[in-house]
Formats: structure tokens, sequence, C-alpha cells
């Protein structure tokens, strides 16, 4: 990475995933922003972007409490793309 060049990175501020790999950066000394999707949301053509580019299933947290909380239905195999960019925007 070019010295200088600031990162963004997405997540959910108390996620210990997110915690973890803003330590690394610190200790790095990797310049970045943080974007907290639970506050700040997400725009729905970043997270079609994202989507289209690794797939909606590692986007879409299924090990999440969010995730969890569905009614089954809705939480297990009907979760299709469709529903996962609403619930990632509704339900950061």
């Amino acid at each position: 990475m070019a010295a200088g060049k600031r990162i963004t990175i997405y997540g959910i501020k108390n996620c210990d995933t997110m915690k973890m790999a803003r330590a690394w950066l610190d200790a790095k000394g990797v310049a970045y922003d943080f974007h907290d999707y639970k506050s700040q949301g997400v725009e729905r053509k970043l997270l079609e972007t994202w989507a289209r580019s690794v797939g909606w299933e590692i986007l879409l947290n299924r090990a999440g409490t969010t995730f969890r909380k569905l009614p089954d239905g809705e939480s297990r195999a009907s979760a299709k793309r469709r529903r996962s960019r609403s619930c990632s925007t509704s339900r950061p």
C-alpha cells in the first residue's frame, strides 16, 4: 500500500473480529477509516457491488445474533440474495 493512503474498513464497532482487525492495523501503523455500518448504515449500491465481487454468502453473517433472531423459514434455506440485501441494509 502506498504511504499515506488510507483504507476504509466496514464492520460493527463492538464485533470481536473488527476489534482484532483494527488492533492489527494500529500495530502495523496502517492508516484507516472505520465505517460502523450498524450506526452509519451502508448504501445498497455498495452492498450489491460487494455481493457481485465475493458473493452474498460471504457478506451475510449467519453466525450473528441478528440472523439467528430471524424466523426459521427466513433464516435457514430461504436466505437468498434478495433477502440478504434487504436484511443487511435494514438490520446491519
